[in-house]
């Protein structure tokens, strides 16, 4: 699936029609293509059309003529008071067809009589906040309980980003021409598009352009994954050293070491405070278990990380954070790890909170992976939990800019960022939304990093790896996600990888 941006979309439009295909073709297409959908979707008996400036509302015209045309009873809002070129001309057969055209003051009216809504309101170039006239219709629309279909973006979500500022609508399904808009795929957009459907609408290949954000779907990683070849061993299979956990968080980093064994790593070294080894030493029989120095509270001493990088002279790749506490202990033994190794690192969790308010990321020149949640990623750049949430696009970018590392911000759009590069995770499901995934998660992609992929890569594949367990899990099982434990995921990583070969 293609991800273009508002942009990207006009580019793509521009050169189809310098290729000889007139834009009133291509609105036509996409307006049919739009109405079948609604048509096999709702089956609707009355439907209001609601119709704003430019090519979406020109879009909604051509819906609402093809919706009339089907037999369905239909009233269009149409919000400006002039339209020029091809939506002119698609309103003027409308009233031709004696289509009823109503004002904004009768919306409530009609919503009230409609079985389905057909938001063609705004459209991809919209950015920022919905004026008071807009934002009144949209809040109508919501408030109706009635089905909605939203043309390529839901109205008031930024189609570039998935921002939402204000009054958005919130759609059943978004049809999109052509391509995936980005803001129906990254949050909060992702929560008013609903299901997104893309229809084509003539437009050739040779009037694409590469996608400035791609899709991370299983056609994009196959054959990515490093495999083991003869002559083999267990150290040039991946060897991989964890240092995770503490007295209070033992399986943190279980759940860590099974991810990364489990996505093939040849050997799995694990650092963790000497009270809690004991314990997991019993959980992990495959696993080396170091049992450090522990500082105070539990957790790792900063006197620790001198034995840690001793420990680690045959590992090719380390995985820094579960559990281990984000005390100014965490703080000291993250900071010296890393001012001791130039192996790729990934740093999770505790280690990424640790690091907040330091230069020590900023400072490192080995590869590096971070795998914040919102809440994490926020205080590491200072700027809050619901700030991360709200912008997720633009703090991923601005903390790959600011630290110099590949960012995987996690969430139900996992966004995966390194330099110019931007991709976005096709699987998972809310099943994920309990304790241990992530701890799991990080151990899959410091796996591929010790096996040689490089960060960016690394980091998607592990993405979608995890997303891809948990929906196989959901699969095979039957039963509710709201019953799956993070353990569940480790006898699926395997088939997820598989289909990656």
């Amino acid at each position: 699936m293609k991800l273009y941006t508002a942009e990207e979309m006009s580019r793509a439009d521009g050169r189809a029609q310098d290729l000889g295909i007139p834009g009133g073709v291509l609105m036509e297409r996409a307006g049919a293509a739009m109405a079948q959908v609604a048509l096999e979707r709702f089956s609707p008996n009355r439907a209001l059309i609601v119709c704003g400036g430019g090519n979406n509302g020109g879009d909604g015209f051509v819906i609402a003529r093809e919706l009339h045309r089907a037999g369905v009873e239909v009233a269009v809002l149409a919000t400006k008071d002039e339209y020029g070129g091809d939506p002119a001309i698609n309103l003027e057969a409308l009233r031709n067809l004696e289509v009823r055209l109503v004002r904004v003051e009768e919306v409530e009216a009609e919503l009230d009589r409609a079985d389905l809504v057909v938001d063609a309101l705004l459209g991809t170039g919209f950015s920022g906040e919905v004026r008071e006239k807009e934002a009144g219709i949209i809040e109508k629309i919501n408030g109706a309980g009635v089905s909605v279909l939203a043309v390529d973006v839901p109205s008031g979500v930024d189609g570039g980003t998935g921002e939402v500022a204000g009054a958005a609508v919130f759609a059943d399904v978004t049809v999109c021409a052509h391509a995936a808009k980005v803001g129906c795929v990254i949050s909060p957009g992702a929560e008013h598009a609903g299901e997104t459907l893309v229809v084509e609408i003539g437009i050739p290949p040779e009037a694409d352009s590469e996608p400035s954000l791609l899709w991370t779907d299983g056609a994009s990683l196959r054959g990515s994954i490093p495999r083991t070849s003869a002559p083999a061993h267990k150290y040039s299979a991946g060897a991989l050293m964890v240092v995770a956990g503490s007295r209070a968080m033992t399986g943190a980093a279980v759940m860590s070491v099974r991810g990364a064994e489990r996505a093939g790593c040849g050997i799995t070294f694990l650092a963790t405070s000497a009270g809690a080894a004991p314990a997991v030493d019993i959980a992990l029989t495959e696993t080396i278990v170091y049992g450090v120095e522990e500082g105070e509270f539990g957790g790792m001493s900063p006197g620790a990380a001198d034995e840690i990088l001793g420990r680690s002279e045959r590992a090719t790749a380390l995985v820094i954070g579960p559990g281990i506490g984000t005390g100014e202990e965490g703080r000291r033994l993250v900071e010296a790890i890393l001012a001791g190794t130039d192996l790729p690192v990934l740093l999770d969790a505790d280690a990424v909170t640790s690091l907040a308010g330091t230069d020590a990321l900023a400072r490192r020149e080995g590869p590096t992976v971070i795998t914040p949640h919102a809440g994490e990623l926020g205080r590491l750049l200072g700027s809050g939990a619901k700030e991360v949430s709200a912008r997720r696009l633009h703090s991923s970018r601005q903390a790959a800019h600011d630290y110099g590392c590949c960012v995987l911000l996690k969430g139900s759009d996992t966004i995966v960022v390194e330099g110019g590069k931007t991709s976005v995770n096709s699987t998972g499901s809310v099943a994920l939304a309990t304790a241990g995934t992530g701890d799991v998660l990080s151990g899959v992609i410091g796996a591929l990093l010790s096996r040689g992929m490089q960060p960016y890569e690394a980091a998607r594949a592990g993405a979608w790896i995890h997303g891809r367990a948990a929906e196989l899990w959901l699969r095979e099982t039957g039963w509710p996600a709201e019953s799956m434990v993070a353990t569940d995921l480790f006898d699926h990583v395997p088939r997820a990888m598989g289909e990656l070969l």
